[in-house]
């Protein structure tokens, strides 16, 4: 038995294949994009620790200790909700992106079997 290329095939139709990598390839940048906002924001996190640390040891008293935390964790939870919202147009972009291919599919008004 011998086997022929995809694209010698006679009724193949390459848009399908062509559409596929598109989808892989997006995928892949977007994951590489996600991945290097996330070493940036451990960076950030890891480095804001640390300040708060020192303050935390240079505190004078209870009360400044508290208002130092205070600000940490509202600083922390503002840069995580920021950091949520951009990973996830991220990947909102990409389910659009991927999704494109099948609203056209469906605006051809294919034959639906019985």
């Amino acid at each position: 038995m011998t086997f022929q290329p995809f694209d010698k095939i006679p009724a193949f139709d390459k848009s399908g294949v062509d559409s596929m990598m598109k989808s892989v390839s997006l995928v892949s940048k977007t994951n590489q994009t996600a991945g290097l906002e996330m070493a940036d924001f451990a960076k950030q996190s890891f480095e804001l620790g640390t300040a708060t640390m020192k303050k935390l040891a240079e505190a004078k008293s209870p009360q400044v200790a508290m208002e130092i935390q205070a600000e940490f964790m509202k600083a922390s939870y503002e840069r995580m909700v920021a950091q949520a919202k951009l990973v996830g147009g991220l990947y909102s972009e990409l389910a659009k992106e991927i999704g494109k291919p099948l609203q056209e599919l469906t605006k051809t008004n294919l034959p639906v079997a019985s």
